[in-house]
């Protein structure tokens, strides 16, 4: 009898979307594969609490009925098994495709969106959160969604100040044409909120999060008193985001990207910011 062969998708420890991006690159890995996968956001997961011993189904619904238990029992019974915990780059696994693969010719983009569509399903408790925030703020609005990043991105993007006073004149480009519409925001800064809540008033929208200084550490680094909410305020953020009519996020920021995937949008709806 043929051996089950699985494809464990550990967590990277770093941030959700980061995470999240390596976790789908390793479900299309599986496909090709032919693998089964299994995650596990163990304890090393900046999302994990005691009351959870895998993170990713704090969030999301089991991908299979095999899980860390059924793993270490098929262990014993010599069962193939490959792990994924180092970060697993799609353009790594893109460029080894040939014309007989079903995703030949798609980009990361469209992949992810793909994977994501196929394999994420947000636990119902999660999805009515999301729901419920959508149907009181933002149903029968038109909405321009907008991703400012600020702390500790600057690490990475040396150019973040530049780049953020950006946001403004690309915002308003879609307010001449939509005099009416909301703005919904998206940001990791205290002061970034404070400044667009001081220019749009009453049109901005935004959720109730933890957030820091410009200039302090990341959100994700912070202490919370569960760790299940960190994930809970990224994802309500980005699934609301991405529930929107228009967008202009940082084309350095896997937030940024992760709404891009997260549904089929128009090219003219979009603009990130580089």
């Amino acid at each position: 009898m043929e051996q089950n062969k699985f494809l464990l998708i550990n967590t990277t420890g770093d941030g959700f979307w980061y995470d999240m991006h390596h976790t789908l690159s390793n479900l299309l890995l599986a496909e090709l594969t032919q693998r089964i996968p299994v995650i596990y956001w163990g304890s090393k997961s900046m999302y994990s609490t005691e009351d959870a011993s895998n993170a990713f189904e704090q969030y999301f619904l089991p991908l299979s009925k095999y899980g860390m238990d059924e793993l270490v029992e098929n262990i014993n019974h010599n069962e193939n098994i490959e792990i994924a915990n180092k970060y697993t780059d799609i353009d790594s696994i893109i460029c080894r495709m040939d014309e007989a693969c079903p995703y030949f010719g798609l980009n990361s983009v469209e992949i992810y969106r793909i994977m994501l569509k196929k394999y994420i399903r947000l636990r119902p408790e999660v999805e009515k959160e999301i729901d419920d925030f959508y149907t009181i703020n933002m149903k029968g609005k038109e909405i321009i969604s907008v991703h400012i990043r600020g702390s500790d991105k600057i690490l990475e993007v040396s150019h973040l100040h530049e780049l953020n006073k950006l946001y403004p004149a690309k915002i308003n480009n879609y307010l001449k044409e939509r005099q009416e519409a909301c703005i919904f925001l998206m940001t990791d800064c205290k002061d970034i909120l404070a400044e667009y809540k001081n220019i749009y008033g009453d049109r901005l929208i935004n959720t109730d999060c933890k957030r820091v200084l410009k200039n302090g550490g990341g959100v994700h680094f912070q202490e919370y008193v569960n760790n299940r909410l960190k994930g809970i305020e990224i994802i309500k953020d980005t699934w609301l985001a991405a529930k929107s009519d228009y967008f202009v996020g940082n084309g350095f920021s896997n937030v940024s990207r992760a709404v891009c995937e997260l549904k089929d949008w128009q090219n003219q709806n979009v603009t990130l910011l580089f």
